[in-house]
């Protein structure tokens, strides 16, 4: 990039409303930098050999002190502040993952846990976050789809990653949308090549949600391991140059992945920064040399080039208000000279950091099947005849084996991720921990002992049948919950959709029906499971990772203490056949298209176990028009307008609940889109027995179709089908509009 693309990026900046300096400042800056100065802004330190040094962040950017630009401070992300050392463990929150965020449809909640997690942080010296990671879940096995906020839809993704963006950049902490791009799986991720011939399915699914978090002002880029068309992600100049910067309007920098940095010349490709940096040498697995001040000046990266990567980077710092002048431009510390207590002596989480990680965990409990076991009833349980519950499998209590994890980085469990994403917790509340919490609080209010709280927590079905046996002796019901889970981890995906625990949840589940006692069965999982014993329970709860309240989140829903208003962002397949699996070759043809997901098996009318979209509650809700669509023929000029449908969404139940309006767009014959798009959603909470009526708004850029031969999205006339839903195989209301 030259300057005078520099000066237009800049310019832009000033009249933008998410960027936090004007474009004057980056030049004054970089004029008064000598060149060294703008050469340690484009490299990392902090790392030797591929070991991370103590008293460094994960990524780390010397500070010019005397221009008054602080260090960036950086480190992951996936379920807040990432513990890589011993002494972080229990001073930082242990959040629910991305996909957790994901399934609570709320981008209010998001915003608010990302302002929340950015205190935290700030009070560990961090001012970059190594997120959002947003990339859309192709491959139902994906090692990290934990991780990611889209799941499988970009326009869920889009609007959630806006929100996480605007939540950490508005107090001081620089965001880094990740992993660009076409990184849907982790099987051979450093050689795979992603292969798409059509631009089409790029701008439409996969870069959705990199443009909401560009629409929000993040700051920074990391481009990911894979190859992509045959050209590394890092050094690819069209993905980069062109895709990114050009074309998506992306202002900041790019920064590559832990050592996916290939050559010097990666920096003429698009490739602004190289992390981790510092490493001595050129060769072997960890060369960190490429974009030192001699290699860079040897491929021709000085001068103008040079200013435009430095300039970049400077551009990412105002975007979180972290230049003199902004609102965050006081210095923390700086990594390896006076980090140490930041890092290693910090509490940076409280009661209150808690309390909204159970309340994330608990709106992100996915209800998926209920005939009317659930919540508990304890009203009319008596000392005489108790709710006995009995609570079976050994998942229920799953451990927490810190020291294991502190000695794998790539180690996780029922609760965090394995790999960078990871936040270790220095203790987790269990599924069975939350039903004996949830019973104790139910007797103390009862001031008696109503409810009994039986256990079997060992994978054994005679065990979990002895308890069902014996459930009726001395009066009173017996309801069961068994638990099952699934681990994941970067690097690896998942090698299959079964849970672990599969055959004791299927052998369970006939004890449980030769009993008469109702079973509801707790899934504690990293994405899509299959669920084969589905139709044999009485209820099904999944979460999705849920970090330190797991189980008091999933006990929450199970008392009712919460009413449940989770919607899935991933579908649950009936097969693991009957979803994509990651390529084992080296070149990986995205040959699906827009059929991504939900979208393929609708296409398909294949059946799913549980849809895209789908979450129940224990409200029951009506849809209705609130004014009758008469929509019909729009003149050829009305395509810019907005299509607004009123609905009156009526709470049928005594409970107060939370429903999620889902709209889909059906195109016209001939535009080459899959059955129903989602294009909106908006979550809305309605009293017990009363009712709301909801504006769902969709323009003419919500319709809008990729054209390769206008290279940008143009309008398709014809006749639409707007469908308005609970998830994407409820539909409760639809109207058709013509548009030409």
């Amino acid at each position: 990039m030259t300057i005078a693309t520099l000066l237009e990026i800049l310019t832009a900046l000033a009249a933008g409303t998410h960027f936090q300096l004007n474009g004057s400042q980056v030049f004054e800056l970089l004029a008064n930098m000598t060149t060294r100065e703008k050469y340690s802004l484009v490299r990392g330190i902090g790392w030797l050999s591929g070991i991370q040094l103590d008293g460094f962040y994960v990524g780390n950017i010397p500070g010019i002190e005397r221009l008054g630009i602080p260090s960036l401070n950086m480190q992951d992300a996936g379920q807040g502040f990432r513990t890589t050392d011993a002494r972080m463990v229990g001073q930082v929150t242990s959040w629910p993952c991305g996909l957790g965020l994901a399934s609570t449809w709320d981008a209010d909640l998001v915003y608010t846990w990302a302002s929340t997690a950015a205190a935290e942080f700030r009070a560990k010296g961090a001012n970059v976050v190594l997120g959002p990671g947003v990339n859309v879940n192709r491959v139902a096995f994906g090692g990290r789809n934990a991780e990611y906020l889209s799941g499988e839809d970009p326009a869920l993704g889009r609007e959630l990653a806006a929100a996480y963006v605007a939540g950490f950049q508005e107090n001081g902490v620089m965001a880094t949308m990740k992993h660009f791009g076409l990184n849907q799986q982790e099987t051979n991720r450093n050689t795979v090549s992603s292969e798409i011939d059509d631009a089409r399915a790029l701008f439409e699914v996969y870069y959705q949600p990199y443009t909401g978090a560009i629409e929000a002002g993040c700051g920074a880029a990391m481009c990911s391991y894979n190859l992509v068309n045959g050209t590394h992600a890092c050094a690819n100049a069209q993905l980069l140059s062109k895709d990114l910067k050009e074309h998506l309007g992306f202002k900041g920098f790019v920064m590559s992945d832990w050592w996916a940095t290939h050559e010097s010349s990666d920096a003429l490709n698009g490739l602004d920064q190289e992390e981790p940096g510092s490493d001595a040498g050129t060769g072997g697995d960890y060369s960190g040399e490429w974009f030192s001040p001699s290699s860079l000046a040897r491929a021709g990266v000085t001068g103008e080039a040079l200013d435009a990567m430095a300039g970049r980077v400077l551009v990412g710092l105002g975007s979180a208000g972290l230049l003199p002048g902004g609102q965050w431009p006081q210095k923390l510390c700086t990594g390896g000279v006076d980090c140490q207590s930041f890092l290693y002596e910090t509490n940076a989480t409280s009661q209150a950091h808690a309390h909204l990680a159970l309340e994330v965990a608990r709106e992100s409990v996915l209800l998926l099947k209920n005939d009317g076991v659930l919540p508990f009833q304890v009203k009319g349980a008596t000392v005489s005849e108790p709710l006995r519950i009995a609570v079976v499998g050994a998942a229920c209590d799953a451990p927490n084996h810190i020291d294991e994890m502190l000695r794998a980085w790539d180690l996780g469990n029922y609760y965090v991720v394995g790999g960078s994403g990871r936040v270790i917790p220095s203790s987790v509340t269990t599924v069975v921990d939350g039903v004996r919490s949830q019973a104790q609080t139910a007797n103390e209010a009862a001031g008696e002992n109503v409810v009994e709280v039986v256990e079997s927590l060992t994978d054994d079905p005679a065990a979990a049948a002895l308890l069902f046996q014996g459930g009726g002796q001395g009066g009173g019901r017996m309801v069961a919950v068994a638990c099952g889970g699934a681990n994941t981890t970067e690097g690896r995906d998942r090698a299959s959709l079964a849970l672990q625990e599969e055959d004791f949840l299927l052998a369970v589940a006939d004890e449980a029906q030769r009993a008469g006692t109702p079973l509801v069965v707790a899934m504690l999982c990293p994405g899509p499971v299959t669920t084969p014993f589905r139709d044999k329970v009485n209820g099904l709860v999944a979460i999705f990772l849920g970090g330190q309240a797991t189980g008091a989140a999933v006990a929450s829903v199970l008392f009712g203490e919460s009413n449940p208003g989770a919607k899935s962002p991933v579908t649950f397949p009936v097969s693991e056949q009957d979803v994509v699996a990651p390529c084992r070759e080296l070149v990986c043809p995205y040959s699906e298209g827009l059929l991504v997901g939900y979208r393929a098996l609708d296409a398909s009318g294949t059946d799913v176990a549980f849809p895209f979209g789908h979450g129940l509650s224990y409200s029951t809700f009506d849809y209705a028009w609130a004014i009758e669509p008469k929509m019909g023929h729009r003149s050829s000029d009305a395509i810019a307008l907005q299509v607004t449908l009123q609905v009156t969404l009526t709470n049928k139940s005594q409970l107060d609940g939370t429903e999620v309006l889902q709209v889909y767009v059906g195109y016209p014959p001939g535009a080459g889109e899959p059955p129903k798009v989602l294009k909106k959603f908006k979550k809305v909470t309605v009293p017990a027995g009363r009712s709301t009526d909801v504006d769902l708004s969709i323009d003419s850029d919500d319709l809008r179709v990729w054209d390769n031969h206008a290279w940008g999205f143009v309008p398709f006339p014809g006749n639409y089908t707007f469908y308005v839903g609970s998830s994407s195989r409820d539909i409760r209301l639809h109207t058709s509009a013509l548009l030409l």
